[in-house]
């Protein structure tokens, strides 16, 4: 389990440079266990700029982690900003691979 107050040593996730901590320890536990639980308890202020640094940057590299990384004690806001998040993280990624898809089309026609 990723405690994030533990790993940010706060109560406030708002920074893209703490994002990406957050993002290293997910990958990390991804390769160790399969899965993540991500825990929120203690977090009082969480921002999309951390959320696309840390989650969002996974689902883009990852989309089908998706369904291994469990949401642990997030508030409403929270919770919102997360979806958000998703949504945009896998938009971006079903994108990129139509662009690669074309693109590899477009150089072998």
């Amino acid at each position: 389990m990723i405690q994030l107050t533990e790993i940010l040593g706060k109560s406030i996730a708002i920074l893209h440079s703490d994002g990406l901590k957050i993002y290293d320890a997910i990958m990390e536990e991804l390769v160790t266990n399969g899965t993540v639980e991500l825990n929120f308890e203690g977090i009082s202020t969480c921002t999309t700029a951390f959320l696309n640094a840390s989650l969002g940057k996974v689902l883009i590299n990852s989309p089908k982690s998706t369904a291994l990384i469990q949401i642990l004690n997030a508030d409403n806001s929270t919770l919102e900003k997360i979806e958000w998040v998703k949504e945009n993280a896998l938009d971006q990624a079903r994108r990129e691979a139509r662009e690669e898809s074309l693109r590899e089309y477009l150089e072998n026609a």
